[in-house]
C-alpha cells in the first residue's frame, strides 16, 4: 500500500455519517479520495505556493475536478477554514465553479441524508455564498435541498432546512425573482409545508412562510399559474 492509499485508509469520514464496516459507495469514496489528494497537494505550503501549484494542477481535467471537489469538502466540514477556502478556490476554479456546482448538486440529490449536522449547515453557508455572488446554475442545488424538504417531519434537522431555504429566498429576493422555475417550486413547496407547522411552537416559522408564500402569489403569479392543477391542489 503507497502513502496515499495509507492516508485514504486512514482518514475518517467528516462528511459522511456512517461507521467502520459500511461500505462507501462511488460518490463517497470520490468524494474523500479528492480531499485526501488536495491535503497531499497543499501539505507545508503557503498560500501564495498552494496558489501557483494548484493553478498548475487544474490545467489537466481530472484533476481540476478532483480539487474542485477537495475545496468542497473543506467548506462543508470544516467551519472555521470555509471562508478562505471558498477565497483559495474563486482563485484556482478555471470553470466559473462548474465542477463544484455540479458535485454539490450530485451531493444533495444522492446522499443529504447521510451528510453529518455540521456538513448540513455548511452546505447552507455554501448555498448563500453561491447566490451573493451569482454563481452560474445554484439553483439546481437549492431545488434539490427543496426537495429534500420532507412533508410530515416536524425534526428540528428537517426544520433547519426549512427554514435556512426560506431565509436565503428571502433575503435575495431579487435572484430568485430571475428564475421562474424555482418560484415555482418553492411556492409549491411552501404551500405544502405550511399545514404541517399548525403546532404553536412553530407560529413564528409558519407566519414566515405564509408572508412568502403570499408575497409571491401576489407580485410573481404570472410564474406560478404553470403550475396549474398542482398549485390548486
Amino acid at each position: 500500500m503507497d502513502q496515499q492509499q495509507q492516508k485514504s485508509a486512514a482518514h475518517v469520514s467528516k462528511l459522511f455519517v456512517g461507521s467502520a464496516v459500511d461500505i462507501k459507495d462511488e460518490i463517497e469514496e470520490k468524494f474523500e479520495r479528492s480531499f485526501v489528494n488536495l491535503q497531499l497537494q497543499i501539505v507545508g505550503l503557503s498560500d501564495k505556493e498552494m496558489h501557483d501549484i494548484l493553478s498548475q494542477i487544474v490545467c489537466k481535467d481530472k484533476q481540476h475536478e478532483e480539487i474542485s471537489i477537495g475545496f468542497l469538502y473543506v467548506m462543508l466540514t470544516d467551519p472555521a477554514m470555509a471562508p478562505k477556502t471558498y477565497r483559495d478556490v474563486t482563485l484556482v476554479s478555471r470553470d466559473g465553479m462548474n465542477v463544484i456546482v455540479a458535485n454539490l448538486t450530485l451531493l444533495v440529490a444522492e446522499k443529504y441524508n447521510k451528510l453529518t449536522e455540521i456538513a448540513r449547515r455548511q452546505l447552507i453557508w455554501v448555498l448563500r455564498e453561491f447566490v451573493k455572488h451569482q454563481v452560474l446554475s445554484v439553483e439546481n442545488v437549492i431545488w434539490n435541498c427543496l426537495r429534500q424538504a420532507g412533508g410530515g417531519d416536524a425534526s428540528h434537522r428537517n426544520l433547519f432546512l426549512i427554514e435556512s431555504l426560506l431565509d436565503i429566498f428571502t433575503e435575495f429576493r431579487t435572484w430568485l425573482e430571475n428564475n421562474p422555475f424555482l418560484i415555482q417550486s418553492a411556492v409549491y413547496s411552501y404551500v405544502r409545508l405550511i399545514e404541517d407547522h399548525a403546532n404553536p411552537a412553530l407560529l413564528p416559522l409558519r407566519q414566515k412562510e405564509v408572508k412568502f408564500t403570499i408575497s409571491l402569489i401576489r407580485e410573481r403569479f404570472h410564474d406560478i399559474i404553470p403550475l396549474g392543477r398542482d398549485f390548486v391542489r
